[in-house]
């Protein structure tokens, strides 16, 4: 499809694309967004975590403020508007997923906790998520099956971050 734009756009005065061929011309840049915007969502939105603790309607406010104050979805219509580049959308689709996942994370966070085996007690207790399940380990997290059957989990009390504070944390302060 992409091609086939790009392909019209060069050979094809767009004037005449615009009105002699408008309804296929309309019709190709529809089906083209439709297409992207699939694409993009299922990469940006795609087994998202969120937590069920809190407001779901909260965090969607996050992700979208994250896709506004990234900027990228310009770059990415100027991508597929003018340089016709699949590959460059795609990593721009990634490189927005981590803003989203960046945002998010003080609420995934809410879920860190130590992890005690109560038949062990006297062993240090372990860095967990119970969204990622991931622990943390020599200063990074790795996905780990862990049997919580018997253990104690304690979790820091803590309250969602505020979206300001969110914002800062995303913008570097």
């Amino acid at each position: 499809m992409l091609s086939t734009l790009k392909r019209n756009r060069e050979y094809v005065p767009l004037e005449i694309l615009q009105t002699q061929y408008r309804v296929p011309y309309e019709s190709l840049k529809k089906q083209i967004g439709d297409t992207a915007t699939a694409f993009v969502k299922e990469i940006t939105l795609s087994k998202l975590m969120i937590n069920p603790d809190v407001s779901l309607e909260e965090q969607i406010s996050v992700i979208q403020q994250a896709i506004t104050t990234s900027g990228m979805l310009k770059e990415m219509s100027y991508t597929l508007s003018k340089l016709y580049d699949v590959e460059l959308l795609h990593r721009q689709a990634l490189k927005l997923r981590t803003y989203i996942e960046d945002a998010l994370y003080p609420y995934i966070a809410l879920q860190d906790c130590l992890v005690v085996d109560m038949e062990r007690v006297e062993d240090t207790p372990i860095i967990y998520n119970t969204i990622t399940q991931k622990v943390y380990e020599n200063g990074q997290w790795s996905k780990q099956d862990l049997d919580l059957h018997g253990k104690l989990l304690i979790y820091v009390k803590s309250s969602p971050p505020m979206p300001a504070a969110t914002e800062q944390i995303n913008n570097g302060f």
